[in-house]
C-alpha cells in the first residue's frame, strides 16, 4: 500500500483483516504439516 489510511475505522478494519489472514494461514500450514506427518507415520 502506498497511501496512508487516515480513517481510524478503516485502520481497525485493515488490522483485523491482517490478523484474520494470519490466523487462516497458520491454521492452513498446521493442517498441511499434520497431514504430512500422518502420511509419514502410515508409511
Amino acid at each position: 500500500m502506498t497511501q496512508q489510511v487516515k480513517d481510524p475505522t478503516q485502520q481497525a478494519q485493515l488490522k483485523n483483516a491482517r490478523r484474520t489472514a494470519l490466523v487462516v494461514t497458520v491454521v492452513a500450514v498446521a493442517i498441511f504439516l499434520l497431514s504430512i506427518l500422518q502420511m509419514l507415520k502410515l508409511s
